[in-house]
């Protein structure tokens, strides 16, 4: 788990990301980009980054945390 703390930390827009879908619940690919002021290609990157770590996962074309996505930014917040 510390691990995956690490990954989260070591970009911001990761960071981000994982507390925007904590505060939101669910977003699509291209809102994401929008809300954090981000060019989609960087947020597509940093989806499939966090998707191969098991950290949200994708229905469609919406995105969302998944439980150990949860847990993992609970831990990045109180760093």
């Amino acid at each position: 788990m510390n691990e995956l703390v690490g990954f989260v930390n070591g970009n911001s827009v990761r960071q981000k990301v994982l507390s925007l879908l904590s505060s939101k619940g669910e977003m699509e690919g291209k809102r994401i980009s929008k809300t954090l002021r981000v060019v989609y290609p960087t947020i597509a990157k940093t989806l499939e980054e966090l998707e191969e770590k098991e950290l949200i996962t994708k229905k469609e074309d919406v995105y969302f945390l998944t439980e150990t996505g949860i847990k993992v930014e609970k831990m990045v917040q109180q760093i």
